[in-house]
């Protein structure tokens, strides 16, 4: 794949009554996951594919840990539940790992099953401990899910360490450089990866009715 200049990153709000609704449509687009459950965020995702780029989202494959991943190189995309909403990132030319997590008062000692010595150091230190975690830990995921990895024991090996000007970096040793971005929308920690370096833009929707009523049509 080659360079990409934006990843766009769709949000819809989803009630579980749209779930119903959603699962009883004919619609032969994408839609399921590797369990064959019906996917929301896949649905979703074969629809913008359709309308905004002209792009019929039929033939997929499911690689490591069950990433879906189109038999296509035109796209790539990845998608995160949190907070009742399905977020979608899509990339032309480029794959794309893609998580978001609701930033909430958790108990901060789960920390230690993902984060580094020198990651759990740093949370200590600074002052808003539960933005940090959920940075580092959609840092991790979305880097997780561009490799098609999964969570694994080997996420504590993974690094992201900020410097004095809170400038993060990756400290892995890596074939091929990654570029990401992290940052905080409707208090959700939304963390983005990417092989070549990007702009993101949010497309947000008040609710999962506008939006099919944008994209099933």
């Amino acid at each position: 794949m080659n360079k990409v200049s934006e990843v766009l990153i769709y949000r819809v709000p989803l009630a579980k009554s749209n779930r119903r609704v959603l699962k009883s449509t004919t619609n032969d687009l994408l839609k399921n996951n590797a369990k064959g459950e019906f996917s929301p965020g896949l649905y979703f995702c074969a629809l913008i594919l359709k309308k905004d780029f002209n792009f019929l989202a039929k033939e997929y494959n499911f690689i490591k840990n069950g990433k879906p991943i189109l038999l296509s190189n035109r796209f790539g995309f990845n998608i995160s539940y949190t907070d009742n909403c399905v977020y979608v990132a899509i990339a032309e030319n480029s794959f794309v790992g893609l998580d978001a997590q609701k930033i909430a008062n958790i108990n901060l000692n789960v920390a230690g099953e993902f984060m580094s010595k020198r990651e759990l150091a740093k949370l200590k230190e600074v002052e808003n401990r539960y933005e940090y975690f959920y940075k580092i830990w959609t840092l991790k995921e979305s880097y997780l899910k561009l490799t098609g990895e999964g969570i694994s024991d080997r996420i504590r090996e993974i690094e992201f360490l900020n410097n004095e000007r809170d400038v993060f970096s990756l400290c892995l040793d890596l074939e091929q450089k990654v570029y990401f971005n992290n940052f905080i929308y409707k208090n959700c920690s939304i963390s983005l990866v990417v092989h070549t370096s990007f702009n993101y833009r949010i497309i947000d929707f008040p609710n999962t009715k506008q939006f099919l009523e944008k994209y099933e049509n």
